[in-house]
């Protein structure tokens, strides 16, 4: 184990054991998470867009059959515009 691969870890530490030998200490759980006003709003538009597909989803005939002919049309655009 490289201990300098550790250092600065929000994972953890490595401490050296009196044997010589390096051991990885894990930090505390859970990490603390700060949830600040625009992470929030990006978690309730992307709930709010994932509920609107889940609602589109169940009146689409073949919603498997949608989606990947709009993938399809991306990559056609994609390829059309390089």
């Amino acid at each position: 184990m490289n201990p300098d691969a550790f250092k600065n870890s929000a994972a953890g530490r490595v401490i050296l054991q009196p044997k010589g030998y390096h051991a990885f200490i894990p930090a505390v759980l859970p990490p603390v998470l700060n949830f600040d006003h625009d992470l929030v709003l990006m978690l309730s538009r992307a709930d709010a867009a994932l509920s609107e597909l889940s609602g589109l989803g169940r009146v689409l005939p073949n919603p498997e059959g949608s989606v990947e002919r709009s993938r399809h049309r991306t990559l056609d655009e994609q390829a059309r515009h390089e």
